[in-house]
């Protein structure tokens, strides 16, 4: 990322490397798991922190650049352990007619050797089927949803310009990763209102 972005890392600071551990404390010892993952890794990058400097979070659109990056970077690398570890997930067993259908097998010519996406892949075709599945597995059951909620984003909330507010000048198109944030953290607390309050009644399948 510092030979990419050399305006975001004028310093060159070393980037993701597989041998990052973790830092050695007491809760460390109960994770099987040493070493730091890459989406850990700039999950961390993407903290803003009082005690560091904050050149990353003022590159505006250079930023969202980067952060698309560094997600391509993190699914490739969920894609290559996929790749390289289909016997632990037992791809094997993935067989019949909706995987064949699901996998485009219309040509018994086909050449090549197959990777299996499992379904906790998000976005795979078996994530897709299987939610499919649920879905209407709860409207066979329930009857159909009463309710259709949308949700969407206001940039002027005011956690986000309170957030803004900490770098003078900036827009909220210069900050993606706080606007997810706080969209994430104010969806879970709508999901939770609904299910726990009962304020459209008494829900019997969510």
């Amino acid at each position: 990322m510092a030979l990419q972005y050399p305006l975001l890392f004028p310093y060159g600071e070393d980037g993701y490397t597989i041998n990052l551990k973790y830092n050695i404390n007491n809760l460390s010892n109960k994770y099987k798991r040493k070493k730091i993952s890459m989406r850990e890794f700039y999950c961390y990058q993407l903290q803003e922190r009082r005690t560091q400097g904050n050149t990353l979070f003022r590159g505006g659109r250079l930023f969202q650049q980067y952060i698309v990056d560094a997600y391509a970077s993190v699914e490739e690398d969920r894609l290559d352990y996929i790749r390289k570890n289909q016997k632990n997930l037992r791809s094997e067993i993935y067989q019949g007619i909706q995987d064949a259908i699901t996998r485009g097998d219309t040509n018994a010519q086909a050449i090549g050797k197959r990777i299996i996406l499992p379904s906790s892949h998000t976005g795979s075709p078996r994530y897709m089927i299987q939610n499919y599945q649920d879905a209407m597995a709860i409207c066979r059951h329930y009857g159909n949803p009463d309710l259709f909620i949308t949700f969407t984003c206001n940039p002027k909330w005011p956690e986000i310009t309170r957030a803004l507010a900490r770098i003078p000048g900036q827009k909220p198109e210069d900050r993606p990763d706080i606007i997810t944030r706080i969209f994430k953290m104010k969806l879970d607390n709508l999901l939770s209102t609904i299910k726990n309050k009962n304020i459209f009644g008494v829900i019997i399948a969510g």
